[in-house]
């Protein structure tokens, strides 16, 4: 493996891991769930004021985007918000390890938004590897203490979006943006852009905006108990951004099957990191469901390259 690669994947795995951690804390400073969307829109703006100053500074190619194809990318910027403001509010509204669990459903959700939206086929073998991905997650759910409707409600909602956000990434990176757009670090600043701007509707739809007197005073005094909301709260926004960048160029120098593998690592690390970290409850059959769930998630990634694997060929 190239050196690279290696440095890619550390950056990725470790920018991750402490990407949840501050957000975690983020939320925990300012009430736990209470200002969900105002942490996500803040994180977005971070990162979008981080790609605009390499824009500015020279130090990136600016896209080469006309306003009408520029506006092709807000499908991709819509589905992007609603991932990432659902996606903050699960993991502020229950336990963190938990959310990471039932994201570990997400090819539930793609399969299905890819066949009945996309058109696109999904094999057998692929629909079989399912079976462990939902039974785990009853399992690890089944136990769970700090489990809330919402959070996984809102889980959910992220996974559904997230299989809509990688149906539509394909499209806009298969077409003529690829080239306005100058490459995949640019196409995920001008989709954070849009996210950005999509979600603060979140910020009045759920009363955050009404309470803003009250976020504010929390921002002044650096959070409630324990403090840190400035600090976890702009490291979580400049980390969100950096990852998932950095997981790009990764993933553009792995195969299919290597790209599963260090996605699978990844949520492994983070759910036994998230638990060590917090002190959320682990028992056995949390870790158990997690861990027949994520299995299935690997197996769903793999699963029609097996046979080649083997030496075989694939058949649906």
């Amino acid at each position: 493996m190239e050196a690279a690669v290696v440095v890619y994947l550390l950056l990725w795995y470790v920018g991750n891991y402490y990407f949840n951690i501050f957000n975690k804390a983020a939320g925990i400073a300012s009430g736990g769930a209470a200002f969900a969307f105002t942490l996500a829109s803040l994180q977005l703006v971070i990162g979008s004021g981080l790609v605009v100053s390499l824009w500015v500074l020279g130090l990136r190619q600016r896209p080469a985007l006309s306003a009408s194809q520029a506006l092709r990318l807000l499908p991709l910027g819509l589905v992007t918000a609603v991932a990432h403001g659902s996606a903050i509010y699960a993991n502020l509204a229950g336990s963190l390890s938990f959310s990471q669990i039932v994201k570990a459903g997400e090819p539930a959700f793609a399969a299905a938004v890819g066949y009945g939206v996309y058109r696109n086929g999904v094999s057998w073998r692929k629909l079989l590897c399912l079976v462990p991905v939902i039974g785990g997650i009853a399992i690890a759910s089944a136990t769970e203490l700090d489990y809330t409707l919402a959070s996984f409600a809102a889980v959910s909602l992220a996974n559904l979006a997230a299989a809509f956000r990688g149906c539509e990434n394909k499209r806009v990176m298969a077409g003529e943006l690829q080239s306005a757009l100058g490459g995949e670090g640019n196409a995920y600043g001008v989709t954070t852009l849009w996210a950005a701007l999509l979600l603060l509707p979140a910020i009045f739809a759920t009363g955050e905006y009404e309470r803003r007197n009250e976020f504010v005073a929390l921002w002044r005094a650096d959070g409630g108990e324990g403090g840190g909301l400035r600090f976890n709260a702009v490291l979580s926004g400049l980390l969100f951004y950096i990852y998932n960048e950095v997981s790009t160029r990764a993933l553009r120098h792995l195969s299919g099957v290597g790209h599963s593998v260090a996605n699978t690592a990844k949520r492994a690390v983070v759910i036994v990191g998230s638990a060590v970290a917090f002190g959320e409850q682990m028992d056995r059959p949390k870790a158990v469901g997690c861990a027949i769930a994520i299995a299935g998630t690997f197996l769903y990634a793999i699963a029609d390259d097996i046979p080649r694997l083997g030496g075989g060929t694939k058949r649906d």
